[in-house]
């Protein structure tokens, strides 16, 4: 498959070096955005989790780096695509990556996990028509290695490996157009359940494992 980049690596090393940045000052807009009400609080660990705010009076979101209550950074992003019981977040040392939809098209938008500043960003199922929001199923699924996008529209969906190190799709599968009810990474292999079927595929190079399953 034709690989896009996200191109994050190279400014995560730039940002290293330059860590007293301000915080998440990539954006410009005539008046400064409002945190509102919270969305979604994904775990991390004992002391720290992202949260996702939505914006006061506007479409947007914000993403926060909390150690306990104290924000650490703070990031604004186009409309979160995730949902309580079924992120859009995925993350290792260096990126956070964010599942948003824009113009009616699923995107990741990268933030730098040292400051939030923004990394960048690609859409997702380019060659697709419009997505809809999931309500049911996974959104993005993470061993912290890769993020496993399921993107959704209708009568067609599609599962993306990301590597969050690099920035790079690294492989697609087209699934199809049936409910997708489940989605979870167990070792080395990353599962879909649809319409009461459920395929397997490795994770490190999407090729489906032997046999799929009705349950």
């Amino acid at each position: 498959m034709k690989r896009q980049r996200l191109g994050w690596l190279g400014p995560v090393i730039v940002l290293v070096g330059i860590a007293a940045a301000a915080l998440a000052t990539w954006f410009m807009v005539v008046s400064k955005p409002k945190a509102g009400a919270i969305i979604d609080t994904i775990t991390i660990d004992k002391t720290r989790s992202f949260v996702v705010r939505a914006e006061d009076g506007g479409e947007r979101n914000f993403v926060e780096l909390r150690e306990g209550e104290r924000v650490l950074w703070q990031a604004i992003t186009p409309s979160y695509a995730g949902r309580v019981g079924a992120p859009g977040i995925a993350w290792n040392d260096l990126a956070v990556s964010v599942r948003v939809i824009r113009d009616g098209r699923a995107e990741v938008f990268a933030i730098a996990r040292t400051n939030g500043s923004k990394l960048g960003g690609f859409k997702l199922a380019p060659g697709k028509g419009a997505v809809t929001k999931q309500t049911s199923g996974p959104v993005t699924l993470t061993d912290h290695v890769r993020s496993y996008e399921v993107v959704s529209g209708v009568g067609w969906s599609q599962l993306v490996a990301i590597d969050l190190g690099t920035g790079l799709a690294r492989w697609k599968q087209d699934l199809d157009g049936g409910l997708i009810e489940a989605g979870g990474v167990e070792g080395e292999v990353v599962w879909i359940r649809q319409a009461g079927r459920t395929r397997r595929f490795r994770t490190a190079d999407g090729s489906e494992t032997a046999s799929a399953s009705s349950t």
